[in-house]
């Protein structure tokens, strides 16, 4: 009886004795871990980095949606007009289209020479200039919302005169580089600068930005 009475008055301090033995084997481990962790990331190659950079390509562009009015003038030449501008006129076909576009940074264009490694854990970064990534328009689903005219002696408005009048405004659109480029260059720049910013200072890189034409 006495054993058991004396083994119950020092379980407690087993146990205490054995948790502080399972803290301290935690906390010898876990900093070897990190430091094999943190090992990885220091001291990378322009070849790492620019894999690394190119993986945030979705931060580096914007999808825009453009909604353009084509029109189809009945002296058969094709016009494209801003619904703000509507003048009235003899129209034989007025087509409503929706262009997308992705707008931004095309990072597959960057090359090792881009990443540049220098003084003081610095790196300069060569960034492509802005452009048009991807374009296409929806067709037209709903042909209820195709305005046609035809009185006299005109020719009905066919499907491939409605596909000629959408072309032509989606290459009215995406020819305009100058709009894209005042609207939207100067944000995408600047995110993507901040962005990669916010991935190397971590682990000891002050990035320098420049653009391929300057």
């Amino acid at each position: 009886m006495e054993s058991k009475s004396t083994f119950r008055r020092i379980l407690p301090y087993l146990l205490l004795l054995l948790f502080s033995g399972l803290i301290l084997f935690v906390a010898f481990h876990i900093p070897q871990k990190t430091k094999t962790k943190l090992q990885t990331l220091t001291d990378p190659t322009p070849k790492e980095l620019l894999s690394m950079l190119q993986k945030e390509s979705k931060i580096a562009s914007t999808e825009i949606i453009v909604h353009k009015i084509g029109v189809y003038e009945s002296n058969t030449e094709f016009v494209s007009i801003n619904p703000a501008t509507w003048k009235l006129g003899t129209r034989l076909c007025v087509i409503p289209v929706d262009i997308k576009i992705l707008y931004g940074i095309d990072l597959n264009k960057m090359g090792l020479d881009d990443i540049q490694l220098q003084k003081n854990d610095t790196v300069l970064i060569r960034l492509p200039n802005p452009e048009i990534i991807d374009q296409s328009f929806e067709p037209v689903s709903n042909h209820q919302e195709v305005v046609t005219l035809s009185t006299g002696q005109r020719k009905k408005v066919g499907e491939s005169t409605m596909q000629q009048v959408k072309t032509m405004a989606f290459n009215d659109v995406v020819n305009n580089n100058k709009i894209l480029k005042e609207n939207f260059a100067d944000e995408i720049i600047q995110n993507t600068e901040i962005v990669f910013t916010s991935m190397l200072k971590p682990i000891g890189l002050t990035p320098k930005f420049v653009t391929k034409n300057s």
